[in-house]
């Protein structure tokens, strides 16, 4: 016990002695001089400032300096902290020398400038030598985009560890912070970083780099290569999940132009990345709940940031898209909600989407095709093609942005649509059935549905073969005009009539609808028929005259009933011409007045001179 006893106190004694003899143990300024030169050594980085400092051996020898400032030469960051404390390793208590084991800055904050990033012999910015680790508590990051911009705040409330063994070796930084740019989402953002060949960054060759970031707003992940020469950049797999595609745009200062938020947004795929490029392809991506295929990319070196996408997916629900968009009908009218900012200037856009089926709202669609090309706040819509209820459909619309809200023209055009299931499916009745065909150009404006409608100039023309008109049965109401005229009025409102052919021209004016040259006819019966319509009111005003040959005495005079419709789309009231059926019954029509007779005038001779 003795023998121990001796070697333990001449281990003590001896640490006591190397204390003593080395200089920074006791003296404030030469504590300060081994950490700057030490610092020196092991990093481009100099001490500009600091204040008091302190040695101490429990809980395990450490020198702690506190208010201290650092730069490094190439001006590409700078760090200033309320302590820098540095660990220090056993060996360096007997060899007199200095041995850094661990850094850790209290409160630092770390200001970077991207401009001042210069590749040369040393490692830019990066320690040349390992101290083991270095730690940031409470630590934040600044960022300075441009010369003589103040920085912007990228992250806050930090604490990450990195892990340095010597230059060559790997690096690896892992911690936790918060993202200002994530908005009132303060919940801590876990990062791992890590590069197997940081010493080849420096001579602008790639380093393997994989980084993980895992969080409720945002969970990332890179794997691949990045350099630094000939300028900052990244390829390489790439992964990433959040819940709003929108909102991650925001925090990069990119505003999507169009509406929607992109909810639950995914993204896989091979990837380069640098300062003015974002390209990935090929690429998967889900968002509301569609599935995309394609390849997709961001470029920022123009005057506007520019997107383009070109993708592809089985099952495309598009309505999402159109949540924020008022309805356009509120309370049986118009509605005259106004439309949220449209940022169509905010980026350029080439989106080419196709989808094998595709839906907005109960509108259905098969074999689509659709692009958006925006250019300089001018957004061109176009429905390249699409299979929609037995037939083909083509659209093309222009938006741009007006004082008055939107400015909107285009034309459109169907042919060989099944009438029945596309009113069944958009207005969820069932009032006219056929084969139809229809074109249609248009222009408009204003800043909601009640002014777009208000505002509407159109023109065209449409044709249904071999269909059915609902709530109106001719057929029924002729065989009573024979016998009964007076109950055909009755028959008329229900039932259906069938027809060959149903055609008719329209001419739209800021609003007011003329139908005109309307024609239904079959082989037995034709209506002639006309129309108003008030398009923001939304009511319509149609007069026909439907006309047959007598079943007894087919070359006899035809007979004819004339009926109106008219009132609100929703609910307009088919009004029989009361008094034409008077006039065809043998009981009722001498009932009626009989016209005045108007005098024959007599003519005087002028008088005899």
């Amino acid at each position: 016990m003795k023998f121990n006893i001796r070697w333990v106190l001449a281990a003590v004694v001896a640490a006591l002695v190397a204390l003593a003899a080395a200089p920074w143990t006791v003296s404030q300024s030469a504590q300060i001089d081994a950490i700057e030169r030490a610092i020196k050594s092991a990093s481009n980085a100099r001490l500009v400032s600091h204040g008091r400092s302190v040695f101490a051996m429990l809980p395990r020898p450490h020198i702690r300096i506190y208010d201290v400032s650092l730069d490094f030469d190439d001006g590409l960051a700078a760090v200033a902290a309320s302590s820098l404390r540095v660990d220090l390793g056993l060996t360096g208590l007997f060899t007199r020398r200095l041995d850094l084991a661990r850094v850790t800055l209290a409160d630092a904050v770390v200001t970077l400038d991207p401009s001042r990033l210069t590749l040369g012999a040393g490692v830019p910015g990066l320690l040349r030598t390992a101290p083991g680790d270095i730690e940031v508590t409470n630590g934040r990051a600044l960022l300075r985009r441009g010369a003589g911009e103040s920085p912007d705040l990228i992250a806050e409330l930090c604490e990450a560890r990195l892990e340095f063994s010597r230059a060559s070796a790997p690096v690896s930084l892992t911690g936790h912070c918060v993202l200002p740019m994530l908005g009132d989402d303060r919940a801590p953002i876990r990062f791992a970083l890590w590069a197997a060949k940081p010493a080849n960054l420096p001579r602008g060759e790639e380093s393997p780099i994989t980084l993980r970031a895992d969080g409720e707003a945002l969970q990332l992940s890179m794997n691949g290569a990045f350099a630094l020469a000939p300028k900052p950049h990244f390829r390489g797999r790439i992964a990433g999940v959040a819940p709003s595609l929108r909102q991650v745009t925001q925090w990069f200062g990119l505003t999507l132009p169009l509406p929607g938020h992109y909810r639950n947004f995914s993204i896989k795929g091979d990837a380069t990345l640098d300062q003015s490029l974002f390209s990935i392809a090929p690429v998967a991506i889900t968002v509301d709940g569609n599935s995309l295929d394609g390849a997709a990319s961001v470029r920022l070196d123009g005057q506007r940031p520019v997107i383009a996408a070109t993708l592809a997916g089985s099952d495309v629900n598009l309505g999402p898209m159109f949540e924020n968009v008022p309805a356009p009908i509120s309370g049986g009218q118009w509605s005259r909600d106004n439309f949220m900012p449209s940022h169509l200037g905010a980026a350029d856009l080439d989106l080419r989407l196709s989808a094998s089926h595709a839906r907005l709202g109960d509108f259905q669609a098969d074999n689509v095709a659709v692009s958006a090309i925006l250019k300089n706040g001018r957004l061109d819509l176009s429905l390249a093609e699409a299979s929609a209820y037995s037939g083909l459909a083509h659209a093309r619309a222009i938006i741009a942005e007006s004082p008055d809200g939107l400015d909107v023209r285009g034309s459109a055009s169907a042919e060989k649509i099944d009438v029945a299931a596309l009113f069944w499916d958009v207005f969820r009745r069932q009032s006219l059935s056929g084969s139809a065909r229809a074109n249609v150009s248009f222009e408009t404006g204003g800043d909601s549905f009640y002014n777009l409608a208000s505002r509407l100039d159109a023109r065209g023309d449409f044709t249904v073969e071999s269909g059915e008109i609902y709530g109106i049965d001719l057929g029924l109401a002729f065989r009573r005009l024979e016998r009964q005229p007076l109950s055909a009025g009755v028959e008329l409102r229900s039932g259906r009539t069938s027809f060959d052919h149903l055609s008719a021209k329209f001419n739209i004016v800021q609003g007011q609808a003329e139908v005109e040259d309307g024609l239904a006819r079959d082989d037995h019966t034709s209506v002639a028929f006309s129309a108003r319509a008030q398009i923001p009111d939304r009511t319509v005003d149609l007069h026909a005259i439907a006309t047959r040959a007598p079943a007894a005495a087919p070359e006899g005079k035809p007979l004819q009933i004339g009926f109106a419709l008219s009132g609100g789309w929703d609910d307009a009231a088919l009004t029989p011409d009361a008094l034409g059926l008077i006039r065809r019954s043998d009981a009722a029509a001498p009932l009626l007045p009989k016209p005045a007779l108007t005098p024959t005038p007599t003519t005087t001779p002028p008088p005899q001179n």
